[in-house]
């Protein structure tokens, strides 16, 4: 602001604590002379009032002041306190102290110049995010409705040890055998090629492919699929449906395990026309708890071992 624009703000202040003390001495003064009071005592008590009326607003005005500037050093104090906070917060997270701090950053940088639609799909995404953090220190299940290929392709990036996989036909086939199926889309090749940046990062990647009938064992399609898998470097053992223990049958279901820590499962939905096209994904579930994981693992150790290593897939 200007010394001008300073100067024409404190005016009508200033009008206030002089004006009014004045205008109460004056009637002081009237009113006194009105009532006999002599000239000279009229003046003094005049005087009196006056000064007096100036001082209450003055001290009213500067605690007033003082109040306000409190307000504001404590609002100044609890922004400073929560920087602080947010700043110890970061570098505690194990998320990453530079990977946060650089998301801030970022994230300030956003303004008025960024696309609306664009800035309500990214406040979206950062909220699908932050609940998938909140639910971390839980240690519960995460879902999410339908198939999400982030938290597939995420894993399969990540992993330092090891991905066990069950594939069922069911799921993993197309309309035409596994022509259209999961293993011939975009998220089948990306999926493939993560896996082999895996495998080269000394990664132990099993997959067991369980099948209901010997045609889809045959199909040329997955013939070729197997084949990629294995010149990979992925270990890939076939198992035939009838095979499987009778207890553990029902049991059964598409699942990942990473590093042995958390399970990747998913719910296809009920289709009418077996065989004829891959159902639809309805459900997406990551599993931390030891326990899951641990039965999981056990499952597919049996699987693993009742599968032929030996077994031609033509045959």
């Amino acid at each position: 602001m200007t010394s001008g624009g300073v100067s024409r703000s404190l005016v009508p202040g200033i009008a206030l604590k002089i004006g009014f003390p004045l205008l109460i001495g004056l009637i002081t003064l009237l009113s006194a002379e009105a009532g006999g009071v002599s000239g000279l005592n009229s003046l003094m008590l005049s005087a009196v009032i006056t000064f007096g009326s100036a001082l209450i607003l003055f001290m009213v005005d500067t605690e007033i002041r003082i109040s306000a500037v409190d307000e504001r050093t404590a609002q100044g104090f609890a922004k400073i306190g929560r920087s602080a906070e947010l700043s110890s917060m970061i570098e505690r997270s194990t998320l990453g102290a530079t990977l946060l701090a650089d998301f801030l950053e970022t994230a300030s940088q956003a303004d008025g110049r960024v696309n609306p639609l664009l800035q309500r799909l990214a406040r979206r995404e950062v909220e699908r995010v932050t609940l998938l953090v909140r639910q971390l220190p839980v240690g519960s299940e995460i879902t999410y409705d339908g198939e999400d290929r982030d938290w597939l392709l995420g894993l399969t990036r990540e992993a330092e040890r090891s991905i066990d996989a069950i594939s069922l036909s069911t799921v993993d086939a197309g309309m035409r055998g596994f022509d259209g199926g999961l293993w011939t889309s975009d998220l089948g090749t990306r999926y493939l090629e993560l896996q082999r940046e895996a495998i080269a990062r000394h990664v132990s990647i099993r997959r067991i492919f369980v099948f209901e009938n010997e045609d889809l064992a045959r199909d040329e399609t997955f013939l070729k699929i197997t084949q990629m898998q294995r010149d990979v470097g992925v270990k890939v053992r076939m198992l035939d449906h009838q095979l499987i223990p009778d207890w553990m049958r029902s049991m059964i279901f598409d699942f990942i395990v990473f590093d042995g820590v958390v399970s990747y499962e998913t719910t296809p939905a009920a289709t009418f026309a077996a065989g004829q096209t891959r159902p639809a994904i309805v459900r997406t579930l990551l599993a931390p708890m030891p326990a899951r994981v641990r039965d999981l693992e056990d499952q597919f150790e049996q699987l693993w071992d009742a599968a032929n290593p030996e077994r031609q897939i033509d045959e």
